[in-house]
């Protein structure tokens, strides 16, 4: 086992070891089992570093979250909320942990319960093995002797950095020092934020709910407006559930999403997908107009109160679709609810270990940097209760088989909006016509956005495609940036039956990072 620095976008095929996506550079360990896929890369190489030594993926996802907190407080923080997945071939559980926003008050400006650490403490509890107080020790370290400003944090505070505020009289920004936002490598000290984590690794995390750290943050949201109910703050807590999603090939493809109404809008899609639409070992002209006619539909039903996923529901929906026929008209209420362009504010992650155990997470602020207002003495900015008009949106999908217990794909992806027209079609392309992995992700995309009414094509989209879409009635633009980012994971044969055939792919629009290595 030793360490190599590399560049994050360099392949180390030594030992099927992989690590890919940006430009920048960063210290990989060797001699490990598993995956790791992260929207960020330092979380990522953290979470790594838990397998390594002899952590679950359990384990390296609560490290991937703690560390997020630290590198990544536009889309995930302590004030984060959201949803995981958990697939355990050992005790044979498929299972979702939900911790959506909760507000901690009933006025209009409502932030929500920092419910992540206690959901964290939650997954630790039930497949962890290294001592929790472990796993928060090296994100503490990050926020306490700084951490280099990642690309993928630079560029939201390029673009969303306007939605922070003044943290209060005499306390410089601290993610624009002198009014100026930090670029990328620029070194990022979080004290507070280390000092919340010391307490939090001292005391337990139930400090943060019903002890010092609770009257901290009681008295220090009051001070910017926020009132907070310690009633509800004591008793805000995660929910375990079944694993749903969408049935398939014999396998459940469930869905953790920053939304429940986005995760049954993905589900919903997938089912689509998977039972009534024709997809190919290669794009094809159809796809564009394919692609935004299954959004359009599925988005019109889940906002009407449709949630079925069956492949009967599949059939009623979308089995009349033919590329001659003038579009399906966006309802109000969809656009309403999945419209905008939001591609901060959430993030994701899907982690696997060597006996298969997968955990798959997507977080959300609710808004880019969430409320805007960093709370000074703990050093994490909270979420508001209700999402903003353009919800930021990430996912996590887990597909196992329930039956003999294997867990075959796993995949992320972010970007807002625009993240589920990067996680469809590779999926498809990939799974059920054949594509090669890496050449179903870096395909051309496009994405309708049902708010805007328009739909955006990436270059690489024929003409033709085009000219069907807009035959059909659809507006057609160029993408004025990458369309999503999204990182697949895959063994043919399933885990922990065999880790020969399995594989990664990454995305060259993202930011992030995936890592793999197989047995000898």
């Amino acid at each position: 086992m030793f360490k190599r620095t590399v560049p994050v976008a360099l392949a180390l095929c030594a030992g099927l070891l992989t690590g890919c996506a940006s430009d920048e550079v960063i210290e990989v360990t060797e001699g490990f089992f598993g995956s790791v896929a992260v929207d960020e890369p330092r979380a990522a190489v953290i979470a790594q570093d838990v397998l390594v030594q002899g952590g679950t993926a359990a384990d390296a996802a609560v490290s991937a979250y703690f560390t997020l907190a630290v590198t990544l407080p536009s889309s995930a923080g302590l004030g984060a909320g959201g949803s995981c997945l958990a697939f355990d071939p050992v005790s044979k559980r498929f299972e979702q942990l939900s911790f959506l926003p909760q507000p901690l008050s009933d006025d209009r400006n409502a932030i929500a319960a920092p419910l992540g650490p206690r959901a964290m403490f939650a997954l630790h509890a039930r497949y962890g093995r290294l001592p929790i107080t472990q796993l928060i020790g090296a994100p503490e370290q990050l926020a306490r002797f700084g951490e280099p400003v990642s690309r993928r944090l630079a560029e939201d505070l390029e673009r969303d950095g306007a939605a922070l505020k003044p943290s209060g009289s005499g306390r410089p920004s601290l993610f624009a020092p002198g009014g100026v936002a930090l670029q990328a490598g620029s070194s990022l000290v979080q004290w507070d934020l280390a000092s919340t984590f010391s307490r939090l690794r001292v005391a337990g995390v139930g400090d943060l709910y019903s002890g010092q750290l609770a009257s901290r943050l009681v008295a220090e949201a009051e001070v910017f407006g926020y009132k907070v109910d310690r009633a509800r703050l004591r008793g805000a807590v995660p929910v375990w559930s079944g694993a749903e999603g969408v049935d398939f090939d014999n396998h459940l493809w469930a869905v953790a999403a920053s939304r429940s109404a986005d995760s049954a809008l993905i589900a919903k899609t997938l089912s689509l997908a998977f039972n009534e639409a024709g997809w190919s070992s290669s794009p094809q002209d159809i796809d564009p107009l394919m692609l935004a006619e299954m959004q359009v539909r599925a988005a019109n039903a889940v906002a009407g109160g449709d949630t079925d996923v069956s492949a009967d529901a599949a059939d009623r929906l979308f089995g009349d679709f033919r590329s001659s026929a003038p579009r399906t008209a966006v309802t109000p209420a969809a656009a309403a609810l999945f419209g905008g362009e939001s591609r901060s504010g959430a993030t994701s992650f899907v982690i696997t270990d060597r006996r298969g155990l997968s955990v798959g997470c997507a977080l959300t602020m609710n808004a880019p940097f969430g409320t805007g207002q960093m709370l000074p003495d703990l050093g994490f900015i909270p979420a508001p209760a209700l999402p903003s008009s353009n919800p930021p949106l990430a996912a996590a999908v887990i597909a196992g088989n329930t039956n003999a217990w294997q867990v075959h794909v796993t995949a992320m992806a972010t970007g807002g909006r625009e993240m589920l027209s990067a996680l469809v079609p590779p999926i498809l392309r990939n799974y059920v016509a054949g594509q090669a992995m890496s050449a179903a992700v870096a395909a051309p995309r496009s994405h309708f956005d049902l708010a805007a009414g328009a739909l955006s094509v990436e270059s690489g989209i024929t003409p033709t495609a085009r000219a069907l879409a807009e035959r059909a009635g659809y507006p057609v633009q160029p993408a004025s940036h990458p369309i999503g980012a999204v990182r697949l994971f895959r063994c043919k044969e399933g885990l922990p039956r065999s880790d020969k055939d399995c594989s990664i792919a990454d995305d060259p629009r993202g930011r992030g990072m995936i890592l793999f290595e197989g047995g000898d």
